[in-house]
């Protein structure tokens, strides 16, 4: 970590709000108080504030609120991604399908994918191949949904020769792809639950 990503966490840190705030304080009583103008005030704040983030980052109380900081910017980040994933979830859950292969393959996912989440609460780690074959298949299952629209739609104009074998052939590549989604899960999952 360099010192510029240091400063600024320690700036972010409850301590660091705390040494920054009493400076400002000072520097405001210094200018009600005793008359100072700003822009002697000013220099010297900036002076002592500098001096007061380089001095505690030296120390190991310093140090500890820079981890401490990192840690909740972890934690923030990783919350944030697994909200992601389980708004993915949920919107796969509420997708209606007809019955067949992208319904079971879609069942599947959300049932997996509802595990992951479960094992993440309980304390496992986050796994990023995990979140991007859920992600990855929702965003697969979307366009499925498009492009059977669109031959539906397609099929209103014409004749609609033909709808049927291509709605099948389009599902069953789509339940493919969603088929190794869940592999890659279920896969996955039992690496994390064998460690």
């Amino acid at each position: 970590m360099d010192i510029k990503s240091a400063m600024l966490r320690f700036l972010k840190s409850p301590l660091g709000l705390i040494v920054m705030g009493l400076n400002i304080l000072g520097a405001a009583l210094a200018m009600l108080l005793f008359h100072f103008p700003i822009m002697v005030v000013l220099p010297v704040f900036i002076v002592i504030a500098l001096a007061d983030v380089i001095v505690l980052l030296q120390t190991e109380t310093g140090a500890r609120s820079v981890i401490a900081e990192q840690d909740r910017e972890r934690a923030e980040r990783d919350a944030r991604i697994l909200g992601g994933v389980a708004a993915a979830r949920k919107r796969l859950s509420m997708l209606r399908f007809d019955t067949g292969p992208v319904k079971e393959a879609v069942d599947q996912l959300v049932f997996a994918a509802g595990l992951y989440l479960e094992a993440t609460v309980k304390g496992s780690g986050r796994d990023p191949l995990i979140e991007d074959a859920i992600i990855g298949a929702l965003e697969v299952v979307d366009e499925y949904l498009h492009q059977i629209d669109m031959i539906k739609s397609e099929s209103l104009l014409t004749s609609g020769e033909g709808q049927d074998a291509r709605i099948k052939d389009f599902s069953a590549h789509t339940a493919a792809i969603v088929k190794q989604s869940v592999e890659e899960v279920t896969r996955r999952l039992g690496q994390i639950e064998s460690q």
